[in-house]
């Protein structure tokens, strides 16, 4: 997820060169493994699982306003299902594919584009207390009118959803409905669009998307079980996947909001705990398995602490972080251990932002430059080396891209450790290099404002890239700060900075609109929006209005952008394919390093194991223990 997902997790630990040497590229049962028991036990049924969680989840569970991964890989796995959802296992397993879920099939598309028509499966129940209650259509009209009502899902994610007609008029208070959403009988569901949005199912697939069931008590409340928990619904939450939170069956929805007991199974920061739903039916679902009988989550804690009870056993596994390097070496090492690693590409990239409103990146040539100059091999083993992903030759992940693009890389370099001469050939094009010798004499490469976060190996790899551009007349002025004050001076087009190499960006579903309009859209430009940090396509009204130069020709993406939206299938993922080239090869706003791997370790106890795509983590649904 953007940001959501890759920024809150901790820091990676710097990791000994022999976890690069023993490891490789993929590690473990790396790629996305369905089972690879670590003691040859078949899978089975039953059991306890142990996670731990580092953080709580960001909004306690709240599906209309969570957006980050390890929430999102909950839902999905365990106590939300949409109309199409995705089975939990890696990309080569067809993880990043749609399947349906509520839904009977996948929907019929109008010749226009403009209406979707959902047909749901029938006599679906949700989990207690509301086990006599069958989803309905009209249910998930009631998730989209909470998603669209500003009080229940402020710092929600609705912006997906403003492509339904009449969604944004009833968000403004300007309508009573949302035109575009009707439903003609219990089982079918119509969407009606503004305009064409190709990947509406990846949107209905999100945990927005998921239905909220009515109160039988009281049919006319407008949010359903919903009602009254603008701040706390997550904890109300009604199931409908294979697990509920414990003491879900004691949720009472006759009494007021406010008397109501939330579930014992979520205990803010501390705990969660997860048993099995009985009204689950798995003959309606193709898409989990849920080996474990019950899902115990721990909240806090040391690193180093929690892998020493994955190391002892009394932890399946950290859910949330990064192994310690002295862990992952330890295993790496070991041929009995080594299994244990599991390293999956994430759908995640990290890169060096340019501000091309400020010099000297307001060039072209000079960012170019920075691509040639930046050692990417170096800043990777700084992260752990191999195990922890490829090297990224351009900015969306292969997986977005059906890897059209996966030997393409305009600014290749012997072995990624960068090329000084190709560096100084683009910087002697530059304007700030009056002499053309390759290196900046103007006053605006030295002491450049480079904003970092201040865990490590952010600080590590700024001295690298220091050591980089020092060839070519470069030096920083590194201001280090803690990460989410770091992202929010980067998202500022006020804070005037000129580079910030300490972020990161994974996808919201497999589709490259979750790269292309929030990260290079004018609409997604600071200081109230994200994340076009670099400012592509900032006009001269926006550079005076900032405190810019408004004579800086900035380049925009924008017409490629749009060209991409209404479109489907092969023709789309091209379209984003050719948006990818171009700003690579025409807006450079970033020097992109690394496409990401989730790396964790798990017990000797785990005899079943699958990697989700979707959200990026483990699918905890397909995790057995013996």
């Amino acid at each position: 997820m953007p940001r959501g997902s890759l920024r809150l997790f901790a820091a990676f630990v710097l990791a000994l060169a022999l976890v690069a040497t023993a490891c490789g590229g993929g590690g473990g049962s790396g790629g996305g493994s369905t089972g690879g028991g670590t003691n040859g036990a078949e899978p089975h049924k039953g059991g306890t699982l142990h996670l731990a969680l580092q953080s709580d989840v960001q909004e306690a569970f709240d599906p209309q306003k969570e957006y980050y991964g390890i929430a999102w890989a909950i839902y999905r796995c365990c106590l939300l299902r949409t109309l199409l959802s995705y089975n939990g296992q890696a990309t080569a397993q067809d993880g990043a594919k749609l399947f349906p879920d509520l839904a009977a099939k996948m929907p019929e598309v109008s010749a226009d584009g403009l209406t979707w028509t959902f047909t749901l499966k029938t006599n679906v129940h949700y989990g207690p207390p509301l086990q006599d209650v069958t989803v309905t259509a009209q249910d998930f009209i009631r998730a989209m009118e909470r998603e669209a009502c500003s009080a229940c899902a402020s710092g929600g994610y609705n912006f997906y959803y403003s492509a339904i007609d009449g969604f944004d008029a009833y968000a403004a208070g300007d309508a009573d409905t949302i035109s575009g959403l009707s439903a003609p009988d219990d089982q079918t569901l119509v969407i009606t669009l503004s305009a064409p949005t190709g990947d509406l199912g990846y949107r209905m697939a999100m945990p927005a998307a998921a239905p909220i069931p009515p109160l039988p008590d009281n049919p006319d409340a407008r949010l359903g079980a919903a009602e009254g928990h603008d701040q706390n619904y997550g904890r109300f939450l009604v199931s409908t996947g294979p697990y509920m939170f414990e003491g879900s069956d004691q949720l009472d929805f006759s009494k007021p909001a406010d008397q109501q007991a939330p579930v014992s199974g979520y205990d803010v920061g501390r705990s969660i705990v997860l048993v099995r739903n009985p009204s689950y039916d798995p003959s309606t679902d193709d898409l989990r398995i849920g080996y474990a009988d019950r899902i115990e989550f721990q909240i806090g804690g040391d690193s180093n602490d929690l892998a020493l009870k994955v190391d002892a056993g009394e932890l399946d596994m950290v859910y949330d972080g990064v192994p310690p390097a002295t862990q992952i070496q330890k295993y790496a090492s070991d041929p009995a251990l080594k299994d244990q690693i599991h390293a999956d590409p994430s759908d995640g990239v990290r890169y060096i932002e340019m501000n091309l409103a400020n010099p000297p990146f307001d060039d072209i040539h000079v960012r170019k430059a920075m691509n040639y100059a930046l050692d990417k091999a170096g800043f990777r083993q700084l992260r752990g080396g191999p195990l922890f992903g490829e090297l990224a030759g351009h900015i969306m992940v292969n997986s977005l891209e059906n890897n059209l693009l996966q030997n393409y890389d305009p600014y290749a370099t012997p072995n990624g450790g960068g090329d000084v001469a190709a560096a100084k050939a683009e910087m002697a094009q530059s304007k700030y290099d009056t002499n053309q010798d390759g290196v900046c004499d103007a006053d605006v490469c030295k002491d450049i404002l480079t904003i970092i976060d201040e865990s490590e190996p952010y600080p590590r790899q700024a001295a690298t890239l220091e050591q980089n551009l020092e060839p070519l007349g470069m030096t920083l002025a590194a201001k280090a700060f803690e990460r989410t004050t770091m992202y929010s001076k980067c998202e500022d087009p006020n804070s005037h900075w000129q580079l910030c190499p300490s972020v990161s960006w994974g996808k919201d579903y497999p589709d490259a609109y979750t790269f292309g309009p929030p990260l290079f859209s004018h609409a997604a430009m600071g200081p109230d929006s994200c994340c076009n940090d670099p400012m592509v396509g900032a006009t001269p009204q926006d550079l005076s209005a900032l405190g810019y130069d408004p004579s800086t020709p900035v380049p925009s993406a924008e017409d490629q952008i749009n060209a991409c939206v209404p479109l489907t299938g092969d023709e789309r993922v091209q379209c984003w394919a050719d948006l990818d080239r171009y700003l690579m090869e025409q807006v450079v706003p970033w020097v992109p390093y690394l496409f990401d791997n989730n790396v964790v370790v798990v017990s000797s106890r785990i005899t079943a194991f699958s990697f989700d795509q979707f959200a990026g983590v483990p699918a905890i649904d397909r995790i057995a223990v013996a």
